[in-house]
């Protein structure tokens, strides 16, 4: 569903709107985009691996990334006339502080996502994503056929942010202690909450690095070539990521969730990351080596003819996902391994190179560009990943171990679809078109991938991966009663905590999303669950 409404609304946007529409709010785009790397100082993250949690230690949060969220907004604020003036389009003056409404709303409710993914709760995050991108869709549609241009896309941003933020808080129970009664913190408390700033400004240092690399190019593009240069691009850019971004993004909180709680056993890490960059490369793979061979003819059928100029950036920015997206998974493992200072260091190295090779490009104008970023990241994607996995539990062996196989079926299918293409005079009609590839790039992909060793146990166990994925069986059955223990947590009482065990690694069962690591023990039957946050306080 998610999906449909994301390429509909798209779609229908294209052909109502001009690329200088889109290209105005790519001018904006970047710099809400280094602000968000850097709001809260990453104690949203920081919540949610955490393993203990209690109400002090969060309203403490709350409070802390709310002043700090508040200064972020106002420097933005401040900073639309300089925006304005660096691009030579004065619109944005007016632009920019009606989309920081939206970001602002979501600054508030950042706590309440974290603990509602901390609960494990995705399918209500996925849930209030749909609702509030379909609420959105909705507004800029109107907007757009009532002939409001650019403003369709900016009331489309704000209207889907503060849908989000109010689902935040509607779904999830737990508010923040008065800030009076947080005057007096335990010693531990803040012990704890030193630890978490540290390890999210961390994190924080890395999003602001890494995001200066990623929007650097589209900032070049916007101050070099104009808004209607930067419209192509970035729309180029956005089909680029489509795929992966729908998988990577839903992934993000599971996996850190599931690998955060592994962490502590080399071995149940090793195999939780595998299935699930297993089921990550084994679908996102498939859809980017299809795009680089058919893109062109999904593009045209969905965005019409005045984006065909965007085509030829946007093969090569395929290319730049296919390769960089094995860069992009190693966020999981800093964060689930608590290596955000390493993931900082790595950072600092990676940014310079890539927004270089991006600066160099604009020579040749924006698919310069992008021939820079992408050169870039094929240099610097078997690094990234081995400075990552040198100080954590998986190995190198690991990691190819579970992206071989796509990668392999991927180019194979996309290698027999240009055969096809080439030899069987595929009908120029683009609808056809699309489904006769489809049909054949599917059954190349499906044939390589089982016929490679160990292919069709793969297969089960990602289905088996994605199943659980989806699910996330976990029932709690209430108890009428609930008492606080010492530490003002929840006591639940062993016979109202049910964990329906439906996933063996070897010997043991291990539960929910990709294998939560709640592990029942042989002899007793005793369940060894996480700490959880639930409501306001912490239940074991």
């Amino acid at each position: 569903l998610k999906l449909l409404i994301g390429i509909g609304t798209t779609s229908l946007l294209a052909r109502l709107l001009t690329p200088a529409d889109f290209g105005l709010v790519a001018m904006a785009m970047p710099w809400f985009a280094l602000v968000e790397s850097v709001n809260s100082l990453g104690l949203g993250t920081a919540t949610v691996q955490r393993s203990h949690l209690n109400q002090q230690q969060a309203s403490a949060v709350f409070w802390l990334s709310f002043g700090i969220n508040i200064l972020l907004m106002i420097g933005l604020l401040l900073s639309a006339p300089a925006f304005a003036w660096f691009y030579q389009e004065p619109r944005l003056v007016l632009i920019i502080p009606v989309m920081a409404l939206g970001m602002a709303s979501l600054f508030i409710s950042f706590q309440h996502q974290s603990l509602l993914a901390r609960q494990m709760r995705f399918g209500m995050l996925t849930v209030i994503e749909v609702g509030s991108l379909a609420l959105g869709a909705g507004v800029a549609l109107v907007a757009a056929l009532s002939g409001w241009s650019y403003w369709a896309l900016v009331l489309q941003l704000v209207t889907y942010q503060v849908a989000q933020s109010l689902s935040y808080w509607v779904a999830c129970r737990w508010r923040p202690s008065s800030l009076s009664s947080l005057s007096e913190l335990r010693a531990k408390t803040r012990r704890d909450i030193r630890t978490m700033l540290s390890y999210g400004a961390n994190l924080s240092g890395f999003h602001l690095i890494n995001r200066v690399g990623m929007e650097m190019d589209r900032v070049l593009v916007g101050y070099f070539n104009g808004a209607s240069a930067l419209g192509l691009y970035s729309v180029a850019y956005n089909w680029a990521y489509f795929p992966f971004n729908q998988v990577y993004l839903p992934l993000i909180n599971v996996a850190i969730a599931s690998l955060s709680r592994a962490s502590v056993e080399d071995n149940q890490y090793r195999s939780q990351s595998r299935q699930i960059l297993m089921l990550m490369f084994g679908l996102c793979l498939p859809a980017l080596a299809f795009l680089g061979v058919s893109g062109d003819q999904l593009l045209l059928l969905l965005l019409g003819n005045q984006w065909i100029e965007s085509f030829p950036i946007f093969r090569v920015l395929v290319l730049s996902v296919f390769v960089g997206g094995f860069y992009r998974v190693t966020k999981w493992i800093y964060l689930s391994t608590g290596q955000t200072h390493r993931q900082l260091r790595w950072s600092l190295l990676h940014t310079p190179i890539v927004v270089a090779a991006a600066a160099i490009g604009t020579y040749w104008g924006p698919l310069g560009v992008a021939w820079g970023v992408t050169l870039a990241s094929l240099g610097l994607t078997y690094p990234a990943i081995a400075f990552c996995l040198r100080e954590t539990p998986l190995t190198m062996g690991d990691f190819v171990g579970a992206v071989w196989r796509p990668t392999l079926a991927s180019i194979t299918a996309a290698a027999a679809l240009v055969a096809g293409e080439r030899w069987l005079g595929f009908p120029a009609n683009a609808g056809l078109h699309l489904v006769l590839s489809a049909a054949l790039f599917a059954v190349a992909y499906v044939s390589s991938f089982v016929l490679l060793p160990g292919g069709w146990q793969e297969v089960r166990h990602a289905y088996q991966a994605l199943r659980l994925l989806i699910s996330k069986r976990v029932d709690r059955y209430r108890s009428p009663q609930v008492t606080l223990n010492k530490k003002g947590m929840e006591a639940f009482p062993p016979s109202h905590l049910s964990i329906r065990l439906s996933w063996r690694y070897g010997t043991s069962p291990v539960v929910g999303a990709a294998g939560l690591g709640l592990v029942k023990g042989r002899d007793t039957g005793q369940l060894f669950a996480f700490e959880q946050f639930e409501a306001g306080t912490a239940a074991g």
